[in-house]
């Protein structure tokens, strides 16, 4: 394999466990939280505070910065140090041997540090799987899932658009997008390994970009 593999994911899709199982049948080595272990040790970061520095906690005001903007200068530059972190154990990772990550805008991390990765984006059709996944992963209630699986989603997305100014689940911005309600994990594991191993992928500028860093960050 001679290049990083990125999955994305609408949440109840499994695409955590795809990426798990990516890494089985491939060797390589899986990144999902410990991309946030690893960058707070880098950055000197607590570990609870990059450990509430996740996808979801985007659904809140913390980042909008017309909120933030009459805060001190350390907690107006926080969203920018953690994802600069966060982004850091991305790129170093991936110079070492292709990796498996799980989101945090990998792909977009990887293509800007100009590192080859193979790109997916893994959503479902089957809601009913998506409903059980939720219960049985963060032990929402079965009458509050399909609303627990949207906030989460909206929560991706803003992450997304706020850091690199893309849109979460455009299928331009992605290699491959896999229904695994229909297909199943296996052969989207499959697919996307075959599809990593077939050749190279040729990668456009992305124009997104995401909001320039505050003078005050690091």
């Amino acid at each position: 394999m001679n290049r990083s593999i990125v999955i994305n994911r609408e949440f109840g899709s499994g695409g955590r466990e795809i990426g798990r199982l990516i890494s089985e049948r491939t060797g390589m080595e899986l990144y999902d939280t410990r991309v946030l272990q690893e960058a707070a040790s880098k950055r000197g970061l607590g570990a609870d505070l990059l450990a509430t520095f996740d996808e979801r906690i985007v659904t809140g005001t913390y980042f909008d910065l017309s909120v933030i903007a009459g805060f001190d200068a350390e907690t107006y530059s926080l969203p920018y140090r953690m994802y600069s972190a966060i982004a850091e154990v991305i790129t170093e990772a991936a110079r070492v041997a292709p990796v498996v990550i799980i989101g945090r805008c990998a792909d977009w991390v990887l293509r800007k540090a100009t590192l080859p990765c193979l790109s997916a984006f893994v959503y479902s059709t089957d809601t009913a799987a998506k409903i059980a996944r939720a219960v049985e992963l963060d032990g929402v209630q079965p009458r509050d899932a399909e609303k627990y699986i949207a906030k989460m989603d909206k929560a991706r997305a803003r992450y997304q658009q706020f850091f690199t100014n893309t849109r979460f689940g455009d299928p331009r911005h992605y290699d491959l997008c896999l229904n695994s309600g229909r297909l199943g994990y296996e052969v989207c594991a499959d697919l996307v390994v075959a599809a990593a191993e077939a050749g190279p992928v040729l990668d456009e500028p992305d124009s997104g970009a995401g909001p320039a860093a505050p003078t005050s960050a690091e």
